[in-house]
């Protein structure tokens, strides 16, 4: 099982999990190759249909079709970052000591989820029923972890290619339940919670009322979800697809929503391959704690970036992101 262990210098904390390092890394293997180049099915792959008996695995939700066949497929992550074991407490407990140190048991939950049937098929070249697909069955996953005690928030996050983190070609993203929420999750909590006591509103929603005004970021708009190339990027071309109605938590989702995410979603990254081709790239739902998910400063939203740079010395040391595209000319990525 994996150990939480707090940093008492910035009350941040850090996951042993030894086990995490022994899952397989096929892309490390071939860092150059387009995942696009690999087969439709890979006899030695553990996520494509028809290897179930050499790679069985905990299945947990299926989206199939109408002959029975899965679409999209959760499933336990068999190297994960927390599990719930039979030795965690039936509820939260008080952090351990060691000394001057807090730890606690690595409780909680760990999915994946194989986002299609094809070995080789990226995100960005899904139909949009098939992306709607796999953000359903986020919220299904998220709700079902909801009704662990030990889970306090679900992060969902996908990592595609090597330099973003993916260790397996075939198209998946994961999920995770977590006791502990990260220190930044909740200083971005304390700064909209701020915001919103200072000026009764939400932050978000004042953000896309200015980005309306100034039609300076907006990449489109529908119905449902706002793509912006956000003011403050973080990287070049990052990304932003938000959704207009106001609500903290992703599982608050409705279909009709996830259409609408699903559809920005594609956009954004068919763009990333068309005119930037096809990088690495890593996207981050942007969910509040379970216990907070009808707080009214909070807006949950999708952040996507992609991976055109390295990480430098000034970026570590002073956790400030150097941008060398403005935002002003990523949009520009659209047309």
């Amino acid at each position: 099982m994996s150990e939480l262990r707090q940093n008492i210098l910035t009350e941040n904390w850090t996951v042993m999990a030894p086990d995490r390092g022994k899952k397989p890394a096929k892309l490390k293997k071939a860092q150059s190759m387009d995942i696009r180049d690999y087969p439709q099915y890979d006899k030695s792959c553990p996520f494509c249909p028809g290897n179930e008996e050499r790679f069985p695995n905990v299945i947990v939700d299926e989206i199939v079709d109408g002959n029975g066949n899965w679409l999209v497929r959760t499933i336990e992550n068999k190297y994960k970052i927390f599990d719930d074991l039979e030795s965690c407490p039936a509820e939260p407990e008080p952090f351990h000591k060691h000394g001057v140190y807090s730890h606690y048991k690595g409780c909680g939950n760990h999915y994946l989820v194989i986002e299609n049937r094809v070995h080789n098929r990226i995100m960005g070249e899904m139909e949009p029923e098939d992306i709607y697909n796999i953000f359903l069955s986020y919220s299904k996953a998220t709700n079902d972890l909801k009704q662990n005690p030990n889970n306090f928030i679900s992060v969902v996050f996908k990592n595609q290619g090597p330099s973003a983190g993916g260790s397996q070609p075939h198209s998946h993203s994961q999920i995770v339940g977590s006791r502990i929420v990260p220190g930044w999750i909740r200083s971005a909590l304390h700064a909209q919670e701020r915001y919103f006591d200072t000026n009764g509103a939400c932050s978000m929603c004042a953000l896309m009322d200015y980005e309306r005004s100034s039609s300076e970021r907006i990449v489109a708009e529908t119905d449902q979800m706002m793509i912006l190339s956000p003011y403050a990027a973080s990287r070049p071309y990052e990304m932003w697809v938000i959704p207009r109605r106001h609500f903290a938590c992703y599982n608050e989702m409705s279909n009709l929503e996830l259409r609408g995410l699903a559809g920005q979603v594609k956009k954004v990254l068919h763009a990333y391959i068309d005119k930037l081709g096809n990088p690495d790239f890593n996207y981050f739902i942007h969910s509040a704690p379970n216990s907070l998910s009808k707080v009214p400063y909070y807006h949950a939203y999708l952040q996507i970036v992609p991976k055109m740079g390295t990480t430098g010395g000034f970026e570590m040391g002073t956790n400030i992101p150097v941008n060398s595209v403005l935002p002003e000319e990523a949009v520009k990525i659209f047309e």
